[in-house]
């Protein structure tokens, strides 16, 4: 098997050498431009840009091995899991009998209800659970897959059901027949709990955005214990969730962030035309030079750090043919638009719904050389990579305050401390998983970053002192709203023991003031006033004492 194979019947043009040309259908590969052989991946821009670019032939071919090298980092650092379910023989078949009797199932369980019929649905595929009222006759009945007519917005929430409608009868069989046995399956999203601004908030639930765009049933919410419920099987992977996760806990499978950053550093030179796969095949419009298409899965993930960071990778205004663009995404690209307008008096980024826009945006799209920004972003946080990279497009420059205050999924700000109520006990920072708040023992201070900050205001709401106020959706675009500015500093407090700088003074008296009145005993109230090492000595010292007298 070869790792990236162009197949063609003719070999009209040399390739680079890590690519193999072949004309054999019999070929193997991971990588091909072509579904004539056997190949793990796909990769139609490949032939799409080679048909329709206006390139010199000399960059066509060095751009044909940036393309399969994009596949290549999407194919290496893919983060997916597989899984398996056996799936049964019983089928529901939801419609009149006209279009039931359109329906070839004869190697399955077959039952049949009218749309009218249907009151409730739950499980998924596999285990479809369908309540069902016939006439008055209340039914439950359990199915594998299922086949509904005209469906509802509602049978989308469950995976198992299809619809002939939309996809056609020779579909629908396919589908049905291929489901049944052994169904495979993957996640198409990867959860970090430690960033996650829903788990584990009891004070008040400051997001549930995945929850609120996902249009099956694959992410939930357990009130109970504020935790989120996946449900990989469920999932469509449309990658909407990403889009809307204000910390980057969520992140695409076929596309991790840390890839797609590496991806767009091979746009270097070019204007990136963003494809989802599925509309690649059929659409036949001229690229002019340097346009360079960018094809993805799940045409719903992408996020601000994204388009930003092509944006300032290509040092080019963005194209972006979608025919579904997310909600995220529409917010994502309206900030992004209106910080490069009031930078460079350009958009950044252009959305084409038909062949007719994106032919018209093709021809107008340009660079933007001043632009260009690139930065090594491994192992930093979704906000932070966003923080830098705004920064640097904001240089010295003022450009005024974004009101984001009509967004319902992006959100900035920052927040005011009264200093002198602040006890600087942290607990703040305890509860910032965007590591906006910071402790630093050092110099007995606490350190806020605006620019990593999601607004989520459950600082505000934690802190026992409520002394912290949160400025709600405004993001300044000017160099001082970015990196740690110092909030609250106070004197250490010094062991009375050993005189080791242990704590702040002001949390040390805000500590005394509540167990002095409960501390009869004098080593405890001597206690509080110790570091670590000390405290344990005192209380051990005094045990040992009172067993002594006990003798």
């Amino acid at each position: 098997m070869y790792d990236y194979v162009y197949y063609s019947q003719t070999n009209d043009f040399p390739l680079p050498q890590n690519i193999n040309f072949t004309n054999d259908k019999s070929t193997k590969a991971i990588i091909s431009n072509s579904k004539e052989i056997d190949c793990e991946i796909y990769a139609p821009e490949i032939d799409f840009y080679f048909k329709n670019s206006k390139d010199p032939l000399l960059e066509k071919i060095n751009a044909l091995e940036k393309l399969y090298n994009i596949r290549g980092l999407k194919f290496d650092s893919a983060k997916y899991n597989e899984y398996k379910k056996e799936i049964g023989n019983r089928v529901l078949i939801i419609g009149s009998k006209d279009q039931a009797e359109q329906i070839n199932a004869e190697n399955f369980e077959v039952y049949y209800a009218l749309p009218e019929w249907i009151e409730d649905i739950k499980g998924t595929i596999g285990n479809l659970e369908f309540k069902i009222n016939k006439n008055g006759e209340n039914i439950n009945l359990t199915v594998d897959q299922a086949i509904w007519f005209n469906a509802p917005e509602i049978a989308y929430k469950q995976r198992g059901i299809i619809d002939p409608i939309d996809i056609g009868i020779e579909k629908t069989h396919e589908i049905l027949n291929k489901r049944a046995g052994i169904y495979n399956y993957r996640n198409y999203i990867t959860y970090d709990i430690n960033l996650c601004q829903y788990n584990g908030r009891v004070l008040k639930e400051t997001c549930g955005n995945c929850v609120d765009v996902c249009p099956t049933n694959a992410i939930l919410k357990i009130d109970e214990e504020k935790k989120l419920l996946f449900s990989h099987i469920d999932c469509d992977g449309c990658g909407g969730c990403v889009s809307v996760c204000p910390s980057g806990a969520l992140d695409f499978s076929a596309v991790p962030r840390e890839t797609f950053y590496e991806v767009a550093k091979l746009f270097k030179g070019h204007i990136p035309l963003i494809i989802p796969e599925n509309l690649i095949e059929g659409l036949d419009i001229e690229l002019k030079e340097h346009v360079l298409p960018l094809a993805i899965e799940g045409a719903k993930f992408l996020d601000e750090t994204h388009f930003l960071t092509l944006f300032q990778e290509s040092a080019s205004q963005i194209i972006f043919y979608t025919d579904r663009l997310s909600k995220g995404e529409k917010e994502a690209i309206k900030l992004i638009n209106e910080i490069s307008f009031r930078k460079y008096n350009k958009k950044a980024v252009f959305v084409a719904e038909n062949e007719k826009e994106l032919n018209h945006l093709i021809k107008n799209a340009d660079f933007i050389p001043q632009a260009r920004y690139t930065t090594n972003m491994h192992n930093l946080k979704k906000r932070e990579n966003f923080s830098i990279r705004l920064s640097n497009l904001i240089g010295d420059d003022n450009l005024g305050i974004i009101d984001l205050s009509d967004n319902k999924y992006i959100h900035y700000g920052k927040i005011e401390i009264e200093e002198d109520k602040c006890t600087l006990c942290m607990g703040c920072v305890s509860v910032c998983n965007a590591g906006a708040l910071t402790a630093h023992p050092e110099d007995n201070s606490l350190k806020f970053d605006a620019g990593v900050c999601t607004d989520c205001g459950y600082c505000e709401i934690a802190c026992p002192e409520k002394c912290i106020n949160v400025i709600y959706d405004r993001l300044e675009l000017n160099p001082e709203y970015f990196g740690q500015k110092t909030m609250a500093k106070d004197e250490p407090f010094h062991c009375i023991i050993c005189g080791k700088p242990f704590a702040p003074k002001k949390s040390i008296e805000k500590i005394a003031s509540i167990l002095l009145p409960m501390f009869t005993d004098e080593t405890k109230r001597k206690s509080i006033y110790c570091c670590e090492e000390c405290k344990a000595k005192l209380v051990f010292n005094d045990y040992l004492e009172r067993k002594l007298n006990a003798k």
